[in-house]
């Protein structure tokens, strides 16, 4: 068992805790509020990829054709009232983009070629498939993996958009990005989408821009979601309040809410001093490490009344400190554990998945501190004015001796 009195650095918990929260208002004064992503920011994102047209595609003739990528393999079908005819095109028979347009035409289609060396396991699929060729030409790209694409030629190319952020996604080496812009006023996602194309086609050209997504949040949607997740963890606070003031004593439940709207501070102040994006993945972060520093708090706590119920008499500053100790060797074993699962999705992953680890490290870290340090702590300032070892521990003593 570990030799540490957690109780001797109060002090210095508290002090750390109340600078970092502070420099988080300052972050959040300075810096105009949280980086709100689309779901409470409203705007509307796009995830593109440039990539090179190879040809394109289009069908005058009386059956329906529909075009789709599967796998890199490109899969051809015609419908008719006579059935369904499939025509499927491996990387394996048809190596490139020439190939593949000369099997093409010799189905019928009209096939204008624009690059005959592209490789065609590295065939595209975008937002616009299946598709349903008709007169209209239909753009088939290929990926250049080493394309030189960075970040900031994309930048570049929007930097006139509206509150614009942009973001790497998926494989680097694909060309891979996501850009986010703010409303107009009155602007819909047609009107938005076309700004955003608009702004991509003119730097890379419009027949090299795939568009792998697009997501569009309105003004009320994300009014009513930011009040839907707020909602959500005040509810989470009433009821762990609740639970614990049954289950427990009121200084017990006094320490675990402070101690979880300190962890919920903590979490926000290092959200909005690294700028990170406030979106529903935050808030699921937010209750994720809830309910982590709440199972663990709840079992020292559990420790600190089975201690003073075995050790009748004995100081409560002792067992409070033995009680931490006992329980450190686990805090430590769990909170190790869930770190090698959750930094390499902060290391390897993209988007979403990586804001989330990213939030989740921090928490998880920030939890374990709390229900070492702080919550401890608490009890031992709310026990001097609701004891912890005087009203139920008597009754409990006197229901032992009328057993007996």
């Amino acid at each position: 068992m570990i030799k540490l009195d957690v109780l001797k650095y109060k002090k210095i918990a508290f002090l750390f805790s109340i600078l970092f929260i502070v420099a988080g208002v300052i972050a959040f004064i300075v810096c105009g509020g949280f980086n709100k992503g689309i779901d409470f920011g409203s705007g509307y994102s796009e995830t593109f990829q440039v990539a090179p047209l190879g040809f394109t595609v289009s069908y005058t003739g009386k059956r329906g054709a529909t075009l789709s990528v599967s796998d890199n393999t490109l899969v051809l079908q015609f419908r008719d009232a006579d059935g369904v005819e499939e025509h499927k095109f491996y990387s394996s028979d048809y190596p490139t983009s020439g190939d593949l347009a000369s099997a093409l035409s010799s189905l019928g289609l009209n096939v204008t070629l624009s690059d005959s060396s592209l490789e065609t396991q590295n065939l595209v699929s975008g937002f616009g498939y299946p598709a349903s060729l008709s007169s209209t030409p239909h753009r088939v790209n290929f990926s250049t993996p080493g394309v030189d694409v960075t970040i900031e030629n994309v930048r570049d190319a929007v930097n006139s958009l509206n509150g614009v952020k942009v973001q790497t996604v998926g494989d680097k080496n694909k060309a891979q990005f996501q850009v986010r812009i703010v409303l107009g006023d009155n602007e819909g996602q047609k009107e938005a989408g076309e700004r955003v194309e608009n702004a991509l086609s003119s730097y890379f050209g419009g027949e090299n821009i795939v568009v792998l997504e697009s997501n569009f949040v309105g003004p009320k949607f994300s009014s009513s979601l930011l009040k839907s997740s707020l909602l959500a963890v005040l509810i989470a606070f009433v009821l762990i309040l609740i639970y614990i003031s049954i289950r427990f004593r009121l200084s017990y439940a006094l320490s675990s809410i402070i101690a979880l709207i300190h962890d919920v501070l903590m979490m926000l102040s290092f959200v909005v001093i690294l700028r990170l994006e406030v979106s529903g993945t935050t808030i699921a972060a937010v209750l994720t490490i809830i309910g982590y520093s709440l199972n663990n708090t709840i079992v020292i706590f559990d420790r600190v009344r089975e201690n003073i119920k075995n050790n009748r008499g004995a100081d409560v500053y002792e067992m409070v400190s033995l009680s931490v100790r006992q329980s450190f060797t686990r805090t430590a074993i769990t909170t190790l554990t869930t770190l090698f699962a959750i930094v390499p999705l902060s290391i390897f992953g993209s988007g979403e998945i990586k804001l989330f680890a990213i939030n989740l490290i921090w928490g998880l870290v920030i939890g374990a501190y709390s229900s070492s340090f702080i919550a401890p702590s608490l009890v031992m300032s709310f026990h001097k004015f609701f004891p912890i070892d005087k009203i139920k521990e008597k009754k409990e003593e006197e229901e032992y001796s009328l057993v007996d």
